[in-house]
């Protein structure tokens, strides 16, 4: 059975408080930072980009499975903040992974959906025998498409997680997965726009318009077709670009709060985009024992929904390298707001000047 044989996590070290934010634009309440659980959230430095992130996290994925570049015969890489605007991104991170020329890779782009949907299509390649060992990736740099001074700006972020997935030495395996699309003009980005615009509102029931419309039938579906009992749960990873979404998708999907909130990274990395939910997948794996089950659910800004399940398996106890995930979260360096606008290159200028001075 298909399924995760190893996982990798990257986080850039650099960290922006909330409270900095808000000290220069006050666009909002300031119980608002707290209801929504913004407190910091990760800076992509100068030299890191999706690529860079995506990258790093395969490679600590790779080393905690032991495994060798020539060994993995495919790479899917999800993004929906590709640092091109044509040209693939799987290609890059393979080359500079030293992976076989000769593998199936490509990218995928579906909003917030597009990492796990990266780790669907590796799961489908492996599940039809099309391939052996495919690295899935999801890594995005949501800060840099953010503008100065919107109110997304205090939660969105940047990050990357990585999955091996093979038939052979699983340490998580799915029993089902479903699906439920339907267009919402939440989140967008238009061709030739470099920021991203905020349809659905941000406050209230609008923050999270599209999402119980869509995940909801989507785990229906998925209890539908695997007979599972939701008290049967023991871990859940949910959407948490908000600290209001977990809230809302365990209530809404009738799930226990303690199987949701412990899995949260709201509060510490922010919106790191379509890495956000495979994040807290790898929080779960670092932290669960054998034959548990797991839901992961995903929403997609205007993509739809997915729910999977998954059950760990006897190897996840002895896999290296656990945890993972709260090393990454705890070795943050603050900047001040100025510097974050610098690395994240919102103050820009002219491509071409009449003097290097000015």
């Amino acid at each position: 059975m298909a399924g995760i044989v190893a996982y990798g996590v990257a986080l850039p070290k650099r960290r922006l408080r909330s409270s900095d934010i808000h000290a220069t634009w006050r666009n909002v309440a300031e119980d608002v930072l707290e209801k929504f659980a913004f407190v910091e959230r990760c800076v992509p430095g100068p030299d890191e980009d999706p690529i860079t992130l995506g990258v790093d996290s395969a490679r600590r994925c790779l080393e905690q499975a032991g495994r060798e570049p020539g060994e993995v015969d495919g790479l899917v890489f999800g993004s929906c903040t590709n640092p091109y605007s044509t040209k693939a991104a799987a290609t890059v991170v393979g080359e500079a992974l030293g992976l076989p020329n000769g593998i199936f890779s490509t990218d995928v782009q579906f909003g917030g959906r597009s990492g796990s949907d990266a780790l669907t299509v590796a799961l489908a390649l492996v599940g039809s025998g099309m391939a052996r060992r495919v690295l899935a990736v999801a890594s995005d740099c949501l800060s840099r498409h953010v503008p100065p001074g919107h109110v997304y700006e205090y939660s969105a972020s940047a990050g990357a997680v990585s999955f091996l997935v093979s038939a052979e030495e699983t340490v998580a395996e799915v029993e089902g997965i479903s699906y439920w699309a339907s267009d919402r003009a939440d989140w967008f980005r238009v061709a030739g726009e470099r920021y991203l615009q905020l349809g659905g509102g941000f406050v209230g029931h609008m923050s999270s318009w599209g999402l119980v419309e869509n995940l909801l039938p989507a785990w229906k579906e998925l209890v539908r077709r695997t007979g599972l009992d939701p008290a049967s749960l023991q871990y859940a990873a949910v959407p948490q670009s908000t600290g209001v979404m977990p809230l809302i998708v365990a209530t809404r999907l009738e799930l226990d709060m303690d199987v949701v909130l412990p899995w949260v990274l709201t509060a510490s990395v922010g919106d790191v985009g379509s890495a956000g939910v495979p994040l807290s997948l790898c929080h779960v794996l670092d932290n669960a024992g054998p034959g548990e089950k797991v839901v992961v659910l995903v929403y997609g800004w205007g993509g739809g929904a997915t729910a999977m399940l998954l059950h760990t398996t006897q190897r996840l106890p002895s896999l290296p390298g656990r945890p993972s995930v709260m090393p990454e979260v705890e070795r943050g360096e603050y900047v001040d707001y100025s510097r974050a606008l610098k690395y994240e290159h919102k103050l820009l200028r002219p491509d071409r000047g009449l003097s290097g001075y000015y």
